[in-house]
């Protein structure tokens, strides 16, 4: 998966020739000066003495958002992480290279995701005060720096970490070599959907023990990695250690629909096109991918889906489960009760010679179920033309 790197590489914009120059945020000062800890103290004072500016408080969100980044690529080069290398989640963030990495272990890469989920909720905490639906943040996100080493000195440019990520210039890079980007109300929720996203992820993966599988999937990650000191004993059980994790992702996911939903509402009432981060149908995306009505109603189509199955409202039908093998009885699954009261372990093998417990089982009346024309409607607009996957991540 790769959400977070996908999210840093669309978290940009170009801007619409001719428009104005807007006034330059508090926040921008502190981004710029890759001073993000200063930045967190200077606006929340500003805040305490003006509680109603919320630029103020969306840019004390962005800063603290953008605080579990840095802090997060901190402790990746502690490590000596090689994101080039990486394919699991949140370890592709490109860092410096260190040529003295502590080694590694399942724990220690546990504690670190479990401190960007804080720092997620700190920001997404902030970003819930915005309350004025005009409210604007321009920002000239090329200019963005952090210090991804933990040495004291902001060296590393947002711009040099995209483009690490893309492998190349942008296109968009001619044309606002700024990267200026005004980001309005309907973007406090983007942001606030995408802090659920990635802590509901952190949260999925925190639920399961997957120490067996540490040494194997990160050695070609970190360059000292502590043996993993548990083995399964059985390789067909995925063993669930933290139920309670799996209840959190829910409510994350949750979240994330109801700001979907929250999103679209304030970006299609929007009446100008000024830098925009996320278009409606007639305005002009700052990246270049166009945006149409009939995309917008396809993706939220796909949140209210998402969202019956995380609230039992939907079940996952017979069709799908006797497809994978699973014996159901002919009933469907409610997976919001599976994930609210998930079993001990999870086996492939028993769940095709035994079946599915009982009390995740429901017969199928008058709710919805989601099939495998479900799943093909799903993968349509999630991989909907060249862009299909990119458009996921943009619009989270």
């Amino acid at each position: 998966m790769r959400t977070l790197s996908l999210c840093f590489a669309l978290a940009l914009g170009t801007a619409p020739l001719g428009a104005a120059e807007p006034a330059r945020p508090l926040a921008e000062k502190y981004l710029h000066a890759g001073e993000l800890a200063r930045g967190e103290q200077a606006l929340t004072v500003a805040l305490d003495a003006t509680p109603k500016d919320d630029q103020l408080r969306f840019g004390l969100g962005v800063i603290q958002f953008a605080r579990a980044i840095e802090r997060l690529g901190q402790a990746l080069h502690q490590y000596g992480a090689k994101s080039e290398n990486a394919t699991v989640p949140f370890l592709r963030l490109p860092v410096p290279k260190n040529d003295k990495p502590h080694a590694i272990s399942y724990e220690a890469l546990g504690r670190t995701l479990d401190v960007f989920v804080a720092d997620l909720g700190r920001a997404e905490r902030a970003l819930a005060g915005v309350t004025d639906d005009k409210v604007k943040l321009p920002l000239r996100l090329a200019l963005v720096k952090f210090d991804l080493t933990g040495c004291g000195k902001s060296t590393d440019k947002f711009l040099d970490v995209l483009t690490r990520l893309n492998g190349g210039r942008f296109e968009f890079q001619t044309d606002n070599p700024d990267l200026l980007v005004c980001f309005d109300r309907g973007d406090v929720a983007w942001l606030r959907a995408y802090c659920h996203l990635l802590s509901a992820i952190v949260e999925a993966y925190r639920a399961v023990d997957l120490e067996w599988l540490f040494d194997e999937r990160v050695k070609h990650v970190f360059p000292k990695v502590e043996p993993s000191r548990r083995k399964p004993a059985n390789d067909d059980e995925l063993v669930i250690t933290d139920g309670a994790r799996l209840g959190r992702f829910r409510k994350h996911m949750l979240d994330v629909c109801k700001l979907n939903r929250e999103t679209w509402r304030h970006i299609r009432a929007e009446t100008d096109n000024d830098h925009e981060w996320l278009p409606h149908a007639k305005q002009k995306s700052a990246i270049g991918l166009p945006v149409d009505d009939r995309r917008i109603d396809g993706w939220l189509d796909f949140v209210d889906t998402l969202e019956g199955l995380l609230t039992g409202e939907r079940l996952v039908s017979p069709e799908l489960l006797n497809l994978v093998g699973w014996k159901c009885d002919d009933k469907g699954v409610n997976f919001s009760k599976l994930l609210s009261d998930p079993p001990a372990k999870l086996s492939d093998k028993k769940l095709r010679d035994d079946g599915i417990d009982a009390k995740y089982l429901e017969a199928v009346g008058d709710k919805k179920t989601f099939g495998l024309a479900d799943v093909f409607r799903v993968w349509g607009v999630l991989n909907n033309g060249p862009f299909g996957f990119a458009y996921a991540a943009w619009f989270n």
